[in-house]
Parts: C-alpha cells; sequence; structure tokens
C-alpha cells in the first residue's frame, strides 16, 4: 500500500499547536511579571530595616486611634530635598607655627628622569655629592601621568599609573640624611580627561580651558577629582615621603564674569579660592596623622600680579595651610618675590618656608632654595 504524503504531513504538524500554546503562555507570563514589578513600585517601603512591600488589601486593620475599627490609609506629601553645600570658613585655620622647619637646599628630579632607572641613579648621586639636603621627585606631571603604580580606584579605572618603584631610592636618601618630597600636579591633567572629559573645567561657550604645556584644566569642584588627588597624596605618604608639594593648584583666570561651567550643581557662587582652598585642606586633612607635611607651589601672576583672588591661591590661606610655598623666581627679583610672599606669612622662619625654585645656585646667603635643570 502506498504512502499517503497528506497522512505524513498530519502526523509532522500534531504538536505545532501544543508549542504555540506553551509560546504564548510564556509570552504572557514574561510580560506580565515585567508588569507587575513596575507596578508594585509604588508599594515599596524602605526604612531603617530595608525595603519591604506594602499591599492596600490582605493585611490586617489596626484599631484607629478614633476607635472606628481601621487604621485611615497613610497620605504622603511630597518633599524636595535641596543639598546644600556651605562655603567653608577659613579664618580660624591655622594647621602649625611651622617653628621646627629648618631650611631646605633641594634639587629637582623631572618626571620623565624618575621613570627612568638609569637617568634616576645618575640624579640622586647628584643630590648627594652636590651639596643638596633634598630631593624633589615629580610623581604626577601636568599631563597626568603617574611615575609609580598607583592602587587609587581613578588611577586604575582610567590607567593613569606608572611602574616605577621609588621606595628604595627614598631609603637611600633617607640613609643619607636627606629630605624627599613629591611635586604632584593638581588641577592640570589631560590623560585623565583623555578618559572622561566630564572632569574638564570648561568655558561658557561649553569647550574645555587649556592649561600650560598642552594639558586642561580639571573641574576644582569635581568629587572624584577631589578624592584622586586625596588618595595619591595619601599613597605617596605611606611610601615614605617627607613632604608632598601641591603644584598647579590653581584656578584659571577669564576675563569673563561667571566665565566657567563647573561639573557639580553648586548652592552658591563658585569661589575661586574656596574650591582650591578645599582641595588643600582636603589633603592637609588627610595627611594629619602622618609624619609628611604638605606645601605648595605658587605661580608667579598670584605673588606679582595680586591676583590671588582669582587664581585661587590666596596667600593669607596657603601661609596658615601649607608648610612650604615654593615659588619660581629670578635671582635678579627674588628679594622683591621674597618680601611679597612672606608679607601675610603668619609664623616660623621665613628662610626655611619660602623657596624659591631657580635655575641656578643663589650666591647671597639664600638658605632655601630648589634648583631646576
Amino acid at each position: 500500500m502506498p504512502y499517503r504524503p497528506k497522512d505524513i504531513y498530519r502526523g509532522r504538524r500534531k504538536f505545532r499547536v501544543p508549542l504555540t500554546i506553551l509560546l504564548f503562555v510564556l509570552v504572557f507570563i514574561v510580560v506580565g511579571s515585567v508588569a507587575m514589578f513596575f507596578l508594585l513600585q509604588q508599594y515599596m517601603v524602605y526604612d531603617a530595616d530595608g525595603a519591604t512591600l506594602q499591599l492596600p488589601f490582605g493585611r490586617e486593620d489596626e484599631a484607629a486611634p478614633d476607635g472606628t475599627g481601621a487604621t485611615p490609609k497613610p497620605t504622603f506629601e511630597p518633599v524636595q530635598v535641596q543639598v546644600i553645600r556651605e562655603d567653608p570658613d577659613f579664618e580660624d585655620l591655622d594647621m602649625g607655627t611651622w617653628d621646627d622647619l629648618s631650611s631646605v637646599q633641594g634639587l629637582f628630579i623631572p618626571f620623565d628622569t624618575v621613570i627612568d632607572p638609569t637617568a634616576m641613579a645618575s640624579s640622586l648621586s647628584a643630590v648627594q655629592s652636590g651639596g643638596f639636603n633634598m630631593a624633589v621627585l615629580e610623581m604626577k606631571n601636568a599631563g597626568g601621568r603617574l611615575a609609580w603604580p598607583s592602587a587609587a580606584e581613578t588611577a586604575l579605572a582610567y590607567r593613569t599609573s606608572g611602574t616605577m618603584d621609588v621606595t628604595t631610592a627614598i631609603t637611600t636618601l633617607h640613609d643619607a640624611g636627606m629630605t624627599v618630597a613629591a611635586q604632584i600636579s593638581c588641577f592640570a591633567d589631560s590623560l585623565l580627561l583623555q578618559h572622561n572629559w566630564s572632569f574638564a573645567l570648561r568655558d561658557t561657550s561649553d569647550n574645555v580651558v587649556a592649561a600650560p604645556n598642552g594639558s586642561y584644566w580639571l573641574d576644582p569642584y569635581n568629587q572624584t577629582v577631589r578624592i584622586y588627588l586625596t588618595d595619591l597624596a595619601q599613597e605617596l605618604a605611606a611610601m615614605g615621603f617627607d613632604e608632598i608639594i601641591l603644584a598647579d593648584l590653581y584656578h584659571p583666570v577669564s576675563d569673563v564674569e561667571n566665565g566657567f561651567n563647573y561639573s557639580e550643581q553648586l548652592a552658591t557662587a563658585p569661589d575661586p579660592v574656596v574650591a582650591v582652598c578645599q582641595m588643600g585642606r582636603r589633603i592637609v586633612n588627610a595627611l594629619a596623622d602622618t609624619d609628611t607635611v604638605v606645601s605648595a607651589r605658587i605661580s608667579a601672576d598670584s605673588l606679582r600680579a595680586g591676583q590671588g583672588a582669582r587664581t585661587g591661591q590666596d596667600l593669607d590661606i596657603f601661609w596658615r595651610m601649607f608648610a612650604r610655598l615654593y615659588c619660581p623666581t629670578e635671582y635678579e627679583i627674588l628679594a622683591s618675590d621674597k618680601e611679597l610672599a612672606v608679607d601675610k606669612m603668619n609664623g616660623g622662619d621665613a628662610d626655611a618656608r619660602f623657596v624659591p625654585i631657580m635655575g641656578l645656585i643663589p650666591e647671597d646667603g639664600t638658605k632655601s632654595y630648589v634648583i631646576v635643570g
């Protein structure tokens, strides 16, 4: 008896209807679950014990205060919450008298030398044989690169770390009676911005604000930036550095009123002094329980042009906050720069606390200086 194609075809279709029904059921369950998830959100109650689901039915009514036997349904009024960041008061800021600071004669070792083992070894020899008592290692340059393998969360996330282990060099210098300082660029940073431009300081046209040496300015109000810099300073202190020098702790100047856009929503008008000094104080407070002191490198326009209110480098606050102030200068104007700088110094020895950065060793008996190549 020959096969009938019609019979074979029907034999293969006998499971199609049940599968179709099962598919519709599964789709219904998935869609229903999603809908119920969003529908029940309004009945979620969050308290100190966690989250609970309180449905408007299926629960026992408690006796009402009026004896009616039912508790009135609670009503919730919408509440608007605004986070206010108060401007800090720096009037009572006094981190120390700095009477125990001694004069320093340092040699500045730039970033490219620090990350080159051969060049670094040569510079360390020059420090020990050149009559210096201090080495200043540039550990974070204005481009945003770190010399050491940082474990800071932001450094790991945005791959800004280096590979150089300087702990042996620090130990060697300490054994020779040397002071070792680490200089880090604070708000000048291009590498971090290459990975996340939301950290950038922008002008009113939403353009990223350029910094010297082809870098860019970070937003001084950005909380991630502040945490990042604080983490770096703490790591360097833990590595054994005696001093952290904050370079580029600076707010660029604009000729336009309110000429910058910030990534943070501010409850008060932005102020360069507040932005810069808050960052400085944050690092100082973070290292308060360590043996590492914090200093700052000031700019020429803050010092000579009286622009401290616009650059954020208010010398009155800086002298009370930082151990030393470092200032690039020339031999011909060293005396006048020192006079301007120490005019608001609150205590300590000016010869120890004001440190000019120069290209040549001064011959006038200046007690503190840092020499750059």
